[in-house]
């Protein structure tokens, strides 16, 4: 499973668009229930975790069979303005483009992209072209590009 996004600083601006691209390979057609594409947020630190879905596509068996599972299919949504990314010393909250893959036999495969929402000031135009200067931020954490974990069924 590979999730790409279409920034490669992965820094997108609270209310602008984010555009990534998902693709399933090695895992037969026939081995899958389902897939469920969506953008969150959560929160990692001292207290309670939060998690809030922001986007969410789920695709069943006859839709899969329809789109291809092994081609590339695009995933396109509107961020919110709230809330930003933040990294700090007691709680970061980080954004993520989440692919899960419900197996046949019960599993779940699942394969995150983190990226950080910021806000207009973090992303400044230095020239006439959409390319942009980033302002220093800790690279995000959490599952690299291409790796994913899985989950046992529920028992």
């Amino acid at each position: 499973m590979n999730v790409t996004l279409c920034n490669d600083d992965g820094l997108y601006r609270a209310g602008g668009d984010l555009s990534a691209k998902w693709r399933v390979s090695r895992v037969p057609l026939d081995e899958v229930q389902g897939v469920e594409v969506s953008v969150l947020w959560h929160t990692e630190g001292k207290g309670d975790e939060d998690l809030h879905v922001h986007h969410f596509q789920r695709l069943a068996e006859q839709q899969l069979r329809r789109a291809g599972l092994a081609d590339e299919q695009v995933l396109h949504c509107v961020l919110p303005a709230t809330p930003l990314s933040y990294h700090g010393r007691l709680i970061s909250l980080q954004w993520c483009v989440r692919l899960r893959l419900f197996l046949a036999n019960g599993r779940e495969i699942v394969a995150e992209q983190p990226f950080h929402l910021v806000s207009e000031e973090m992303v400044r135009p230095h020239s006439a072209s959409t390319d942009r200067v980033p302002v220093a931020l800790p690279k995000p954490s959490g599952v690299a590009r291409g790796k994913g974990f899985e989950h046992a069924p529920a028992s």
